[in-house]
């Protein structure tokens, strides 16, 4: 029985840590459902009443690390009662550009897709926005602070814009390591010196109010000469959306139009507004199980148990192949004791009742 335990043991755990078992398959997953957020959400400046675009600034798909492929995230974002997206897929414009070939094929004229991506590393993650190819330049695991103003630079010089996103998840600090989730993130000012065009100041459920309220303040002080006439900062909200699920917040916009360079225009000029629901809306789709999954599940939940006597700690993934802080492992030797322990009291019972008449 001993030898049995430590053969499973062997054989799982490291399967288990090899493959990553999901346990919905969302290939399949409709989207059959249309969310209205008018009937319930007024934008916070009463000025963009009559807006006629709802954006959602940032989400991903397959192409990065999100469960949606790029022409399901226009399906989706539908249902959620967009009428246009921003793709920001980590390190990369290809979903954007894959799920704007769909948009226009599908939906001409009635959905737009803005191509963009994710720059993302250890220290910060920010959205470029209206591009059509990659910038890699300034982006690795620990960029300096140069590094970051080359990117945003490189961005500027292609028409683009740069939104940092979601700075409370970004320094929220992560258990047991206790510490911000990205290492030496800048400053909000700092930010602004470099030339970034706008905040991400609603991310899912979580509304940013200090960065709102520096935003606020400043908005007749700072003025992005990127722009003619000049601009001040811009405000974004975002999904973030990686598995589909609630959506909390929209970017609503007064368009000349429902085209790319209509709505850029107006986030370019900072002609921008918002809805935010902090409870979310009730989304109706549903996946089904992973068969996969379900196969896999009664060794992956084996695997498990034996991975509880071991606690890893790596920190933030950098999207560049490493992690963002030293790990940490800790041994639960009493654990590992304890289960001893029981194992030998079980196989003392099991010997006991087979040698009763």
């Amino acid at each position: 029985m001993a030898a049995l335990f430590a053969a499973l043991a062997v054989l799982v755990v490291p399967i288990h840590s090899l493959i990553e078992l999901k346990t919905f398959d969302f290939s399949t997953m409709k989207f059959d459902w249309v969310t209205n957020p008018r009937d319930h959400l007024v934008p916070v400046d009463p000025e963009y009443n009559n807006f006629n675009v709802l954006l959602d600034g940032h989400a991903h798909t397959t192409v990065s690390d999100g469960r949606l492929t790029p022409e399901q995230l226009v399906e989706y974002s539908i249902a959620q009662g967009f009428n246009a997206v921003i793709v920001t897929d980590h390190n990369t414009v290809a979903g954007g550009l894959r799920a704007e070939s769909y948009a226009k094929r599908k939906y001409p004229g009635r959905f737009v897709v803005v191509p963009g991506m994710e720059y993302s590393n250890c220290r910060i993650h920010m959205n470029f926005i209206d591009l059509n190819t990659t910038v890699s330049v300034g982006n690795k695991a620990f960029p300096s602070d140069d590094n970051i103003k080359q990117a945003i630079a490189k961005v500027h010089e292609l028409g683009g814009l740069v939104i940092v996103n979601h700075i409370p998840w970004s320094n929220h600090s992560q258990d047991r390591i206790q510490a911000p989730r990205l290492v030496n993130h800048p400053s909000i000012q700092s930010l602004v010196d470099w030339g970034v065009d706008g905040f991400e100041i609603a991310n899912q459920g979580t509304f940013d109010l200090p960065t709102y309220q520096y935003m606020l303040a400043q908005r007749t002080e700072i003025r992005r000469n990127t722009v003619d006439p000049p601009a001040p900062l811009i405000f974004m909200t975002g999904s973030d959306v990686h598995t589909p699920g609630s959506a909390y917040a929209w970017t609503v916009l007064r368009a000349a139009n429902l085209t790319k360079e209509a709505i850029v225009k107006e986030i370019r000029h900072a002609r921008t507004s918002f809805l935010f629901d902090p409870t979310g809306n009730r989304a109706n789709g549903r996946p089904n199980y992973s068969a996969r999954y379900l196969a896999l599940a009664p060794l992956s939940e084996l695997a498990q148990y034996f991975e509880s006597f071991v606690d890893r700690y790596e920190g933030q993934y950098s999207f560049h192949g490493t992690h963002c802080r030293q790990g940490i492992v800790d041994v639960h030797g009493q654990s590992v004791g304890y289960f001893v322990m029981y194992f030998i009291a079980a196989a003392a019972l099991f010997e006991l009742l087979y040698k009763l008449p």
